[in-house]
């Protein structure tokens, strides 16, 4: 058993000299330049192995650190937006002070950003946005993008109050109105939503149904004080 681990082990070396042989003769700035040669000719597969062979023969270095975030930016310009936050993340835990936080965290945002429209039910996605949009919102005050992410911001509340009153609805329709309770009161605190008004409304129709008269009452009084 001893002996078949070293054999292996003595495999992967071997391999990975055989693979990384020739990068090794050169600089990890002359690697890096080739790779940002590979990225400007919009050949981001080609552009994405190279930064990684940075990253493997220098890590931690000024240039790894560059290769990793043009990596993410190759991930984001290919639509792989998974890819790309991903990229992001290692980059944030990795460099602390990278150079380059401030765009990196908007990349992150702008990555997450992008998959909201695929989920169907859940919404994780929305919510981890709308909390990285607030976080750059609250590093970044003073950022170029900060105009651009709190528009991003604007535009997640109001997908997340869209999808979550309509499974509300849904379930209201449906007979189930716990769950359609819990969903609406889930938008309650959001009072600059358009939707404000018809979900104190519902919930006013659920607890009657519910025969919770004095819970209804309360959110008549405050569909009522609302309109005043």
């Amino acid at each position: 058993m001893y002996k078949t681990l070293i054999i292996c082990f003595f495999l992967l070396i071997c391999s990975f000299v055989h693979s990384y042989g020739d990068d090794l003769e050169h600089t990890e700035t002359e690697l890096y330049e080739e790779a940002v040669k590979l990225y400007d000719q919009k050949k981001y597969k080609q552009a994405i192995r190279a930064f990684q062979k940075i990253e493997d023969l220098y890590p931690l270095s000024y240039w790894a650190m560059k290769a990793k975030l043009l990596s993410g930016v190759s991930h984001y310009n290919m639509g792989n937006y998974s890819s790309a936050a991903s990229d992001m993340d290692d980059y944030i835990y990795v460099y602390p002070n990278g150079e380059d936080l401030p765009y990196v965290y908007y990349l992150r945002v702008l990555s997450y950003y992008m998959q909201i429209n695929k989920v169907q039910l859940g919404q994780q996605i929305a919510y981890k946005t709308l909390e990285l949009a607030t976080e750059y919102i609250n590093l970044f005050p003073n950022s170029e993008y900060i105009e651009e992410i709190k528009e991003k911001e604007k535009l997640i509340t109001e997908h997340i109050s869209k999808k979550e009153y309509s499974i509300g609805e849904f379930y209201l329709k449906r007979g189930e109105y716990l769950a359609a309770i819990k969903r609406f009161q889930d938008m309650i605190s959001n009072k600059d939503s358009k939707y404000s008004s018809r979900v104190i409304s519902y919930l006013i129709t659920a607890h009657l149904a519910l025969g919770l008269d004095l819970e209804a009452e309360q959110y008549e009084n405050m569909l009522v004080e609302g309109v005043n």
